[in-house]
């Protein structure tokens, strides 16, 4: 059979010599002895004659060989007959074979310092075809001119690293939480318990993040808007979404919202506040999102937007695209004081009351006015009675801000005069009389919602990465939101022993309820009475409250209808009564909140009771990879179930161990390994993102918005520890200072 099958075959690539040449092999192996021959279980090596049904099993067997014995093999050169049919076969070490010569003749070139694993080993397996479509192995080279890999090395062979689709997944879930390739193999690394464990290594887990950004590459506008269409036709269908392009179809500007947003928005979207943020996608686009304040009393988020550029066209377009969806009902909208955004909010909301993030105006005071100025003077400690107080009235504020200002000589200041003609848009003074505009004074709501997010997200992610990890962050956010409703299911325990006080327990979730509980409790304090009256069927009372600076309110309260007005307005700005509303009902018999009085964004499970917006079941767009994934959870939790149930007892564990073996077994041998999917196809479903044939959206350009460069730290910010300094001993006054000998002032 032999000699039949060297007259069939001829070369197909190389020479008709075998593809590593070991001259004196003899001596070769005489020399090395026995310490480079491999060692291992007689079943698991290689013997002259052997049959295997296939090239790729005898491949797998001589590559579990090498993996056990602590070295790679590779598939080396082949011949074929007339037929075209392969009738030998080689695989050698991945060590076999020379260096290559760096042939570069240039010598200004700098070279990276390289090294190469091949040297020209011997060792190999040489397969000839049978004639009935199997083959056998003819010559089998065992011994190697190199030591193997040990224990502590052997995790680092080829052989020994692969990433399975629990790794996959991990990468994946670790980055959704913006933890990149290192961290989540240090953190596999800690569940398996050892590196060599692990089954790759760090720069497995960084390529495969690699490989993930390759995939998407030029289809990742694509990529995105095809997933918010299928979501909206199969997943969502009250998800809505808009988006731009420019003239060369680059994408320019995108919007959306899902479903709970929009029901969310139409319970507590009353009042809104959004403030962009930087350094969220490799393109540098601006992210925007849309936050109001839940009947928890915690930041809800409605929607979000990417934009190329941070002016006034932009924001157009963002608001157009917020009215497009929501409807214009949001009755107050508060922003820092980007004139863009201001521009923008004046054309597309003209009847919304537009508020000026407080924060912003009264932190730059300081370097408007000098440092030493308002740290020293009592000038802030003034001024701060009149702007942030929430019962003063236009004109008292009016007056009070003339006399500070003219106490300490700056009537003639440019910027405060700026500021006092824009007093109408950031002083509450001017905000009591407006329904539900004292929820949100300045932008921190967005701020913390924008920080909270940049948990999640890194400057370098693609547009379709970004919004996996979005989609992350608002399913942590909802979830915590389910957790307060669960809670809102508990009685708190009242402090005034009061029917009023059990009355709002019942029917405010609990964050809220503590919150009148607190005007409650104020009622029984030392509110004064000053005088009282009753004139046509209506309570009027004179209250001075001690809390608030002993300031007069009066109260009036309708005896038939139950009808409640305080001066104080706090009903009117955030919802809810105040104390000297709670008292007047105390003195007037009352023992339960009316009605007209309970704010339904309050209420508990609010969104589901008051929302005219119907919810379909949130399916999956790919079912049959849901289901897949919910096995494979479903099977990890049995692993888990079984692990504790056997509570350390080696019998226990043992038999499981033995059971798995047998199972893998199975499914080894029941599986068609080379039917694997291709790695861009095992990509797209590991991230449930697929790529569309066309391209038909390109990628956005790469924006250069001010918060995609580094931020230039201000005087003022140094000057207040933008980096933190330590103190050192001075040689010439012997005291731990910010100097020392050379710039010392003191005496020596």
């Amino acid at each position: 059979m032999q000699s039949f099958m060297e007259n069939e075959e001829v070369l197909y690539n190389s020479a008709e010599t075998s593809p590593n040449p070991t001259p004196n092999s003899d001596n070769l192996t005489h020399d090395l002895g026995d310490d480079w021959i491999p060692e291992c279980d007689i079943e698991k090596k290689p013997i002259v004659g052997q049959l295997f049904p296939d090239i790729d099993t005898a491949f797998n067997f001589y590559y579990h060989y090498g993996s056990t014995c602590g070295f790679v093999s590779r598939r080396s050169t082949e011949r074929k007959n007339k037929q075209n049919k392969i009738t030998r076969k080689y695989f050698v070490c991945s060590r076999a074979g020379l260096p290559e010569d760096d042939k570069s003749e240039d010598q200004s070139i700098k070279k990276r310092k390289t090294t190469s694993a091949k040297c020209d080993c011997p060792a190999k397996l040489i397969l000839a075809s049978n004639g009935n479509g199997g083959f056998y192995v003819k010559e089998f080279t065992e011994y190697h001119n190199h030591s193997f890999a040990g224990k502590g090395t052997m995790q680092f062979l080829r052989c020994s690293r692969s990433l399975t689709e629990f790794h996959k997944r991990f990468i994946i879930d670790a980055a959704k939480l913006n933890i990149g390739a290192t961290r989540a193999h240090a953190i596999f690394k800690s569940m398996i318990g050892s590196y060599e464990n692990v089954g790759a290594t760090v720069v497995d887990f960084k390529k495969f993040s690699r490989d993930i950004k390759e995939y998407i590459g030029k289809h990742d506008a694509d990529i995105l808007i095809q997933k918010f269409k299928d979501i909206q036709a199969s997943s969502d269908n009250n998800f809505r979404f808009e988006y731009k392009t420019d003239e060369n179809n680059h994408l320019t500007q995108l919007f959306w919202a899902d479903g709970v947003g929009r029901r969310n928005f139409e319970v507590f979207g009353d009042v809104i506040s959004f403030d962009a943020t930087y350094r969220t996608n490799k393109y540098g686009m601006v992210f925007i999102p849309f936050i109001g304040i839940d009947n928890h009393w915690k930041s809800v988020t409605f929607a979000a937007a990417l934009l190329e550029k941070e002016d006034a066209d932009n924001y157009k377009w963002a608001c157009e695209s917020f009215k497009k969806i929501f409807g214009s009902s949001v009755k107050c909208i508060v922003t820092d004081q980007d004139p863009a955004m201001k521009i923008a909010i004046e054309e597309c909301f003209p009847g919304v009351k537009h508020r000026l993030c407080m924060w912003h105006i009264m932190k730059k005071f300081p370097s408007k006015l000098g440092t030493l100025f308002c740290a020293e003077s009592p000038f802030m400690d003034k001024l701060n009675n009149f702007v942030w107080s929430d019962h003063s009235s236009t004109n008292e504020f009016e007056a009070g801000w003339n006399d500070v200002v003219s106490e300490f000589g700056l009537s003639d200041n440019t910027w405060l005069k700026e500021m006092y003609s824009l007093r109408s848009y950031w002083v509450p003074a001017f905000f009591n009389d407006e329904p539900m505009v004292g929820l949100i004074r300045t932008t921190s709501r967005s701020e913390s919602s924008n920080f909270y997010f940049n948990h999640f997200v890194q400057k370098g992610d693609t547009l379709s990465e970004f919004y996996l990890c979005f989609h992350s962050a608002i399913e942590k956010q909802r979830n915590n939101k389910g957790l307060l409703n669960h809670k809102d299911d508990l009685m708190p325990i009242p402090k005034n022993k009061k029917k009023i006080e059990k009355d709002a327990a019942e029917i405010y979730t609990k964050t809220m309820f503590y919150k009148i509980q607190e005007q409650i409790t104020a009622s029984c304090g030392d509110i004064v009475m000053e005088d009282m009256s009753v004139v046509d069927g209506v309570k009027s009372l004179k209250l001075k409250d001690p809390f608030l600076k002993n300031k007069i309110f009066e109260v009036n309260f309708n005896l038939s209808t139950h009808d409640i007005d305080c001066s104080c307005n706090l009903y009117t700005r955030v919802g809810y009564l105040c104390s000297h509303s709670f008292l007047c009902l105390s003195l007037s018999g009352i023992s339960f909140i009316p009605r007209k009085y309970v704010n339904n964004r309050w209420l508990k499970r609010a969104e589901e009771r008051f929302s005219t917006l119907v919810l379909s079941d949130v399916a999956e767009l790919n079912p049959e990879e849901d289901a897949k994934r919910k096995k494979t959870r479903d099977c990890w939790f049995e692993f888990q179930g079984c692990i504790s149930d056997a509570s350390g007892d080696i019998e226990h564990i043992d038999f499981i161990h033995k059971s798995l073996n047998v199972v893998r077994k199975h499914i080894k041998n029941s599986s068609n390994l080379g039917d694997s999917a291709p790695k861009h196809n095992s990509i797209g479903d590991f991230i449930g993102l697929q790529v569309v044939d066309e391209v038909t959206i390109l990628p956005p350009n790469q924006s250069n918005n001010k918060g995609c460069r580094k931020r230039i730290i201000g005087a003022a910010e140094k000057s207040l520890g933008g980096k933190k300094r330590h103190k050192r001993k001075c040689r010439k006054c012997n005291e731990f200072a910010f100097h020392d000998s050379r710039n010392c002032t003191g005496d020596s």
